[in-house]
């Protein structure tokens, strides 16, 4: 008789099976609870015991079965479990001493360069956070304070909203255990590729790189970094950045209190009988007083002008405002309104919650509070936005994906004022969110920056075939959108 029975097989196997959920189990005992990438392995494990039993003379051998396999494209994980399959190494993404989005955009393209070379990522478990500053202009740029990644992110939808996108994301734990830990950093100074760089470049050195990173934990750059290192130079990169920069999905109690405040808007404005526009205002004195040396006379012109036309009006500023604040910005908007009376009103989340006291309700942590604000300007009608802000640019581009059926489409406008140091420029050509095309957005950049990059940088907008994303890299939502027309998004 055979060494090795069927029954005795079956039986061998099903406590392996046990044991790998055991496994899987403790290294995700953390979250307390059985993830779908645990049940998956034991389902597929299980699937295989069961349907793939065959004996021969001699002996019982095993195969896999593809009907008795379950249908993973029906459990909510299964694009995680696949993007984690089939990622080669993992990027680890450090915080930077940075406004939250600041440290969003570096997150970003620290997401679309492990994409493109074939890694899983690790978020960082902490980002930085100015701390009791109310934003002045003395304490603008200190930025003491460390928040839990999750009470910013919703982290189990945002890893679910990046599989979509066909990126994988680990944690340090996971990661170490699959992947070897090491110091190598994308951007070294004997690396052949040099940052920023444009995706073209990217698909030109992705081979190469994703061999030299294989089976490792590595970095695009380290914390001191921030905040131009990708440069979109297609129509399917700059979906992929949009897409990933939109992945990003708030905590819960953000996501409500950005509702609540978006609710007790509409029903002002319904009763005022006036249109409801949001607006990232931002002709306070620190962004005339820093580097960036914003002109607010010519910032508050413009914007007015912008406004003026959508009388009678109901402005929700965002950014944070009092009720002086509030009046103090009124005083300035309302010459260019008129003598009519109530075709100007403002609001902010504040005087429309004037129960929350906001700083103290997120622990001190300016721009955890400037988080609700992101998220309505995400939601909001009418956005307009300042375009050297980055808290505008990353609205804009998230509200910049195709949206069906039109009357869910949104508005989206920039008040057409530039800081001396042309953030708005450098912004526009590293975050796209209108879909104007440059004839080459590297050579722009140049121009606007030293990179210090070997030779002539180039990036046509429309590149030639061989650097347009291949089918692995433009999965399944950037492949759709590029074959199929939908509306876009209004600018």
């Amino acid at each position: 008789s055979p060494l090795l029975t069927p029954d005795l097989v079956l039986i061998l196997l099903a406590i392996a099976c046990g044991a790998i959920g055991t496994v899987m189990w403790r290294r995700n005992s953390k979250a307390r609870r059985l993830g779908w990438s645990s049940l998956l392995g034991i389902l597929l494990c299980l699937a295989t015991v069961s349907g793939g039993l065959v004996t021969a003379a001699g002996g019982a051998a095993l195969a896999a079965s593809s009907t008795a396999l379950p249908d993973v494209t029906a459990l909510p994980d299964s694009d995680s479990a696949t993007a984690c399959f089939r990622a080669t190494s993992a990027v680890r993404i450090p915080s930077v001493k940075k406004g939250l989005c600041n440290q969003r955009m570096r997150m970003v393209q620290d997401i679309v360069i492990a994409h493109l070379f074939g890694g899983a990522v690790i978020l960082p478990e902490t980002v930085f956070s100015r701390e009791g500053c109310n934003f002045k202009a003395e304490c603008y740029g200190q930025y003491t304070g460390m928040i839990p990644f999750a009470d910013v992110y919703d982290v189990e939808s945002t890893s679910r909203a990046l599989a979509a996108v066909g990126v994988c994301t680990m944690s340090e734990g996971a990661a170490a255990t699959r992947f070897q830990p090491s110091n190598v950093k994308l951007s070294v100074p004997a690396s052949k590729l040099s940052l920023p760089a444009s995706v073209s470049e990217l698909q030109d050195f992705a081979e190469t790189y994703q061999k030299i990173f294989l089976g490792r934990v590595w970095s695009v750059a380290d914390s001191t970094v921030c905040c131009t290192l990708v440069v979109p130079d297609s129509e399917l990169a700059v979906r992929l950045l949009r897409q990933v920069a939109a992945a990003f999905i708030p905590a819960p109690r953000i996501v409500s209190l950005a509702t609540q405040v978006l609710e007790r808007f509409y029903t002002r404005a319904h009763e005022e009988a006036a249109t409801p526009v949001a607006i990232h205002w931002r002709g306070q004195s620190d962004m005339a007083a820093s580097s960036h040396a914003l002109n607010i006379t010519a910032y508050t012109n413009e914007a007015a002008r912008m406004l003026a036309p959508l009388k009678p009006l109901c402005l929700l500023i965002l950014g944070g405002a009092s009720a002086s604040e509030l009046a103090e910005i009124h005083a300035r908007l309302r010459p260019a309104f008129g003598h009519r009376d109530h075709a100007l009103r403002l609001y902010s989340k504040e005087t429309l919650m004037p129960g929350i006291k906001w700083s103290r309700h997120f622990g001190g942590y300016d721009d955890l509070v400037g988080m609700v604000d992101l998220e309505i300007a995400r939601k909001v009608w009418t956005f307009i936005g300042s375009p050297f802000s980055s808290f505008s640019v990353i609205a804009a581009t998230m509200r910049a994906l195709p949206c069906s059926p039109a009357s869910e489409c949104v508005d989206t406008r920039m008040v057409p004022v530039d800081v001396s140091d042309q953030l708005g420029r450098i912004f526009a050509l590293q975050f796209p969110y209108t879909d104007d095309t440059l004839r080459d957005r590297c050579k722009a950049l140049t121009r606007l920056h030293d990179w210090h990059k070997p030779g002539e940088w180039s990036c046509p907008t429309q590149p030639r075939a061989s650097h347009r994303l291949r089918p692995g890299i433009a999965r399944r939502g950037l492949q759709a959108d590029a074959q199929s027309p939908s509306a876009r998004t209004r600018h």
